[in-house]
């Protein structure tokens, strides 16, 4: 039975072990090995839990599986990349309690958390994550790295490029476009489209500064 690894030992990825403990794969498909990250104390303080391995060294094996446990976009794909470079497989996990409907694509290395919604004829990118209870409307493309957080609601013709943060509750009106390396605040409501590496915030969403997730890296 193939191992399975969590890359990130984060506050995500502590949520993350949780919905994969309690995947229908788990024990059938794959077992659970435990985390990589580039702190080895990450879970020091949260008692008896699962073991985590530093990142440095590692090498994938044929018998290992990996899923990305990082909300960062920049983080998301520093690491990812890192270790596909070495050869590992990443694998996408969709939680059970997902409704999705028809022409749904999903990229490598996606989380769909519990009480997502994808309507139809929607793609996602490589590494895209949706987390707890978001709605992603018709029509609707994510690019690569991208994070959307709880209880999002993205409406139908919604474009959102590559490495982008959506903080929890935002909203996006039908066919606006969010730039690629963008973040947008939690609460936000996107009424006109967001340029490339900016940060939006507010109701409606006006831009805060110049400079995005990845600004710094």
């Amino acid at each position: 039975m193939k191992q399975l690894h969590i890359v990130g030992a984060g506050g995500f990825g502590r949520e993350l072990h949780s919905w994969v403990l309690h995947h229908p794969a788990h024990g059938r498909d794959w077992t659970f090995a435990g985390f990589l990250d580039d702190n080895a104390d990450a879970l020091r303080d949260y008692g008896r839990f699962a073991p985590v391995a530093v990142l440095d060294g590692h090498y994938p094996g044929p018998n290992q599986l990996y899923l990305c446990g990082l909300g960062l976009p920049a983080e998301k794909a520093r690491l990812t990349e890192r270790l596909r470079k070495a050869g590992a497989e990443f694998i996408s996990l969709v939680h059970p309690s997902v409704v999705m409907g028809e022409r749904v694509k999903l990229g490598r290395g996606v989380i769909l958390c519990p009480g997502v919604v994808l309507t139809c004829d929607i793609a996602l990118g490589d590494f895209v994550t949706i987390n707890l209870n978001t709605t992603i409307g018709h029509d609707i493309t994510v690019g690569d790295w991208t994070t959307v957080s709880s209880q999002c609601d993205l409406t139908g013709h919604v474009k959102v490029e590559d490495r982008v943060f959506i903080g929890s509750k935002a909203n996006v009106i039908p066919s606006r476009k969010i730039g690629a390396g963008s973040l947008v605040g939690a609460g936000a409501v996107v009424v006109r489209d967001v340029p490339p590496g900016v940060t939006v915030a507010g109701n409606p969403a006006a831009t805060l500064k110049v400079g995005g997730p990845l600004s710094s890296s």
